[in-house]
């Protein structure tokens, strides 16, 4: 994997090993800032104005001011930019992070921002489904709870986590979570769809999940593909039992399909279709191969 040697703040390329984060810094003291993961390949960010979108939501909620240079087009700029100084031509990642700028206090003495543009190699150029299907169950340990603040994407991740460490201590590949009424809400790392005959359901955002790009595009793909889909469900863990299939999705995997939860195992039929789609919307037919 090719070394970071560059990242750029506020505009400005660097050096990745010149220090720039002080004590301050308000993501790191109040975590006071948003992020998000794009995936690229050959220098093009995949679905960048659905990212886009829900960054300035997160940036309207947060009360934090939005330049008027601050644009897509500005930004898909730089990251045209950093992709050829680190020299990321293949599949890869952008993190964006925009936080409130330095200030002691923890009430926010202006709502200026700074941000910030990372890159990195993905082991894959295009959306390439799991072989073995994942190892689920349900993480009670921790609740998501249902706020204004839940849809957006936040830097404050410590639930995620945690939820990460359970599975690595129960051998599981991911773990569903649930929110404070015991109703199911994504993972620990994705939002999660279920398979139902023709039927395709997710948790709605007022169940506290993340407003997932890639939720947005698969529920697009879902429609388009024929299947009735309900965006606003409300889920038990029940369902679990009677679903034929059961995928999880985030910008940089695409659809990563579920192959066991406790005794119940799953098919992928449906996963397979979608990412065939997936790749054919972000790629076209340079995904299909």
């Amino acid at each position: 994997m090719p070394e970071m040697k560059y990242i750029c703040v506020n505009g400005e390329f660097r050096r990745s090993s010149e220090p720039f984060l002080f004590p301050g810094n308000r993501a790191f003291r109040y975590g006071d800032s948003l992020c998000e993961n794009i995936h690229v390949y050959a220098t093009e960010p995949q679905f960048l104005e659905h990212h886009y979108s829900r960054l300035i939501c997160g940036m309207n909620l947060l009360v934090m001011d939005i330049p008027a240079w601050f644009t897509q087009d500005y930004l898909h700029g730089l990251i045209v930019q950093l992709l050829n100084r680190n020299r990321i031509f293949g599949g890869g990642r952008i993190r964006l992070t925009v936080y409130r700028e330095a200030g002691d206090n923890l009430v926010p003495e202006s709502n200026h921002i700074s941000f910030i543009l990372e890159s990195q190699t993905l082991p894959d150029d295009f959306y390439v489904l799991n072989d073995r299907g994942f190892a689920i169950d349900l993480c009670q340990e921790y609740r998501l709870h249902t706020s204004p603040f839940s849809g957006i994407k936040t830097t404050g991740s410590l639930i995620n986590v945690m939820t990460g460490l359970f599975c690595g201590k129960n051998h599981l590949d991911d773990a569903i979570l649930l929110n404070e009424s015991g109703r199911i809400s994504g993972t620990g790392h994705s939002n999660i769809f279920l398979i139902n005959g023709s039927s395709v359901f997710t948790p709605g955002l007022n169940q506290g999940c993340t407003a997932g790009v890639m939720r947005r595009v698969i529920i697009e793909l879902s429609g388009d593909s024929g299947f009735r889909v309900n965006e606003q469900s409300s889920l038990t863990p029940a369902v679990l039992e009677d679903a034929d299939e059961v995928f999880l999705t985030n910008a940089l995997t695409g659809i990563r399909w579920a192959g066991a939860y406790r005794q119940r195992r799953y098919y992928k039929k449906t996963a397979q279709l979608l990412t065939r789609a997936l790749n054919e919307k972000a790629f076209g037919k340079k995904g299909l191969r």
